[in-house]
């Protein structure tokens, strides 16, 4: 079984890659830009423009031999915001934050995504990623804590609408699977 969900986790990417690019990641810290209580009480389900959004999320730490030696690798994720009608997301629509939290720590990531278009140069990166018009806006984040496996955590991103409104949205008791 362990084998099966290592494949599917490797070729999830290929077999239905993510329009935007990966994140930069932050670090694990204390300071951060939003209080911890904040994030603890972030709806599951947010309206934006008549739409609820839903946040789903796939939390997975590799321990594949020699690969990353004993410790396995850092946390990887996955995260998809998606409509509960499964029409295109509100237009403005943008993410440019995510949170993992595990107890009191918490490892917060500014979300950047290349400018329509654009070369691989310094000048063509913003800091958050156009979900607007999609029928599903994800991103997949790398270089985490090395928390887990077979932990719980709670993950939180925050939405921006047209009207510059920010919503934060939680995807809380996600069990972090590790891969070999």
């Amino acid at each position: 079984m362990n084998v099966i969900l290592s494949l599917m986790l490797a070729l999830m990417p290929a077999a239905s890659p993510p329009k935007q690019l990966r994140a930069f990641v932050g670090q694990t810290k204390q300071n951060l830009s939003v209080p911890i209580k904040d994030l603890r009480n972030a709806p599951t389900m947010v309206v934006v423009d008549n739409r609820s959004l839903h946040l789903s999320t796939y939390p997975w730490r590799d321990f594949s031999p020699g690969a990353w030696g004993q410790g396995g690798s850092p946390m990887n994720i996955g995260l998809k915001v998606t409509s509960a009608d499964k029409q295109p997301l509100p237009s403005g629509l943008r993410m440019d934050r995510a949170w993992v939290l595990f107890g009191e720590e918490a490892w917060e990531v500014p979300i950047r995504g290349r400018k329509a278009g654009q070369d691989h140069d310094k000048d063509s990166w913003i800091n958050w990623i156009n979900c607007a018009d999609k029928a599903v806006c994800e991103i997949s984040l790398r270089g985490g804590p090395q928390w887990g496996p077979s932990v719980y955590v709670d993950v939180v991103v925050r939405l921006t609408d047209s009207e510059g409104k920010n919503h934060l949205l939680q995807a809380p008791n996600q069990f972090v699977i590790g891969t070999s």
